[in-house]
């Protein structure tokens, strides 16, 4: 291997290496509580473990969602124990694996700078860092992108029906990963289009088009098991009906120029939380004011990549990059309510891509300076991406963290006091008084699933009404512990004066009491 080769993959390690521990540290409580659709997760892998095998889809679970992440997770909780920690970082390593083969698909499809610095940039950017710190299935959707581009582009040099299939079966089983994973196909398909025209003669349009039905039918076959799925459930539709923006009734009920206010609306909201930050999704935490997706230097960097892009079409590896930016949005602009942000998460690579292609076209240019100036200009940029690692970084793991929005959309009190309960001796009668969660919160059934729990709270106890009076007798045959939360804390106090010999505990963050137990006949 050449020193330039050397060079190149000990650069692309530490990205990686960069990566991982952005990615790993803290990550059982960075974000602090875990979120439902993370326990869903974790329960969904339970049932692997119990069940083996548990179909292509699950339901209801996210309403409804590819199943296939799930088997990687319950793979690491076979040797590993199912915490936070683990469950989370069954989805990073995706993550991780993305930044990777962002690098190697990225060296096949523009050159080895381009490579480092999309990598370098994917893996600071904010977008990524905090989805990947979660155990939301998304994850996966990127780095099966990645790795397909990555085969589909060695296989355009070196054609071969093996590789052609290869690309296929990848392109079949990234149907498992998300719902949005459809919105890759006219990427990957952008490529094969290119060829097909660019064939000079007869003889080469049939070889080509041989090797795009070669990867149509493997993928066909590949994607098989959720095909069958979805032409005999009818609940796969459900939850794409339940977002989209033509079964809502604003727009069914909208005329055409209303209909395109409609989109232009949203995809206003959308790049603005991309952007500049300010329109917060309660999905997932992103996109709060201060808080964009993305740091000034990849925004800025992309929309200059967007231009260099555009003048090269004629590349398909451009086209790749141009098809993306117009297809992918749609996740957003095709759908309502929150979620926005995670269903265009599968651009994220290609941002990344096109905000390296200015850096590494500046780059190029001062190939012909001296070596001083180059020098200087290699110390620049590194400075300046790593500026922007370190901004992001410390936004992320300090501000953000300390925001309201994450506090609200992560549950870090109903964990906490989960937690504190999955820790009690014996079999005691529990009752749950919280205005936010209920004892069927997946966070409680994920943190505390040997532990019966009684909702007794107006809002989640079955047939209560909002003047009934909350029921504060204690289990008389066994000892009895009551968790209160929220606008129900104040109840400590009652139950102590009720059962005098109670023990009262609680949980504090900073000044914050995050729950109260209270234990009777302990």
């Amino acid at each position: 291997m050449s020193r330039d080769r050397w060079v190149d993959a000990l650069l692309a390690a530490l990205i990686v290496a960069a990566a991982a521990a952005l990615r790993l540290w803290q990550l059982d409580s960075v974000p602090l509580g875990l979120h439902n659709d993370e326990a869903w997760t974790g329960l969904n892998a339970r049932e692997v473990l119990r069940d083996g095998w548990i179909g292509p889809y699950v339901y209801p679970s996210g309403l409804g969602q590819p199943a296939g992440p799930v088997y990687v997770t319950a793979l690491l909780f076979t040797v590993l124990p199912q915490t936070t920690f683990t469950l989370r970082l069954s989805m990073a390593l995706f993550g991780i694996a993305a930044v990777g083969f962002t690098y190697v698909a990225t060296r096949v499809m523009f050159d080895r700078t381009t490579a480092l610095l999309a990598a370098a940039l994917l893996a600071i950017m904010p977008w990524h860092l905090h989805l990947s710190r979660t155990a939301f299935m998304v994850n996966a959707w990127l780095c099966m992108e990645m790795a397909t581009l990555w085969v589909l582009f060695r296989a355009r040099a070196r054609p071969n029906v093996f590789g052609f299939a290869g690309v296929g079966v990848l392109v079949g089983l990234g149907i498992y990963t998300y719902n949005a994973y459809a919105l890759f196909v006219p990427v990957v398909a952008t490529p094969f289009l290119y060829d097909l025209v660019a064939a000079g003669d007869a003889s080469t349009r049939r070889r080509r088009a041989l090797h795009a039905v070669i990867a149509a039918v493997t993928a066909l076959w590949a994607s098989g098991l959720m095909i069958d799925y979805a032409v005999r459930h009818e609940e796969y539709f459900w939850h794409h009906e339940s977002v989209s923006v033509f079964h809502d009734g604003t727009w069914r009920d909208a005329s055409w120029s209303r209909r395109a206010g409609i989109l232009a609306s949203r995809g206003g909201e959308w790049a603005k939380g991309v952007f500049v930050g300010g329109r917060r999704d309660d999905g997932d935490g992103l996109g709060g004011r201060g808080h964009p997706l993305l740091d000034p230097l990849i925004g800025v960097a992309t929309v200059v990549g967007l231009v260099l892009a555009a003048r090269g079409w004629r590349r398909p590896a451009c086209g790749v990059l141009l098809v993306a930016a117009a297809i992918m949005p749609l996740g957003a602009l095709l759908t309502t309510g929150d979620g926005l942000y995670r269903r265009t998460f599968g651009l994220a690579p290609f941002v990344a891509v096109l905000a390296s292609l200015p850096i590494a076209w500046v780059w190029r240019r001062a190939q012909a300076w001296p070596t001083p100036s180059r020098r200087v200009l290699a110390g620049a940029l590194s400075l300046a991406i790593g500026a922007a690692g370190v901004r992001n970084a410390h936004a992320y793991f300090g501000p953000l963290q300390r925001g309201q929005q994450i506090n609200y959309v992560f549950p870090y009190q109903i964990d906490a006091a989960a937690r504190a309960v999955a820790r009690l001796p014996g079999n005691p009668a529990v009752y749950l008084y919280s205005d936010r969660w209920g004892a069927g919160f997946e966070t409680v059934k994920w943190l505390a699933p040997q532990t019966k729990i009684v909702d007794r709270s107006h809002e989640f106890r079955r047939k209560a009404k909002p003047d009934d009076e909350l029921d504060l007798a204690a289990d008389a045959a066994r000892p009895t512990v009551f968790v209160v939360l929220g606008r129900y804390l104040y109840l400590a106090e009652e139950l102590r004066r009720r059962y005098p010999d109670a023990v009262v505990t609680d949980e504090r963050r900073d000044a914050e009491v995050l729950y109260k137990i209270v234990l009777v006949g302990g």
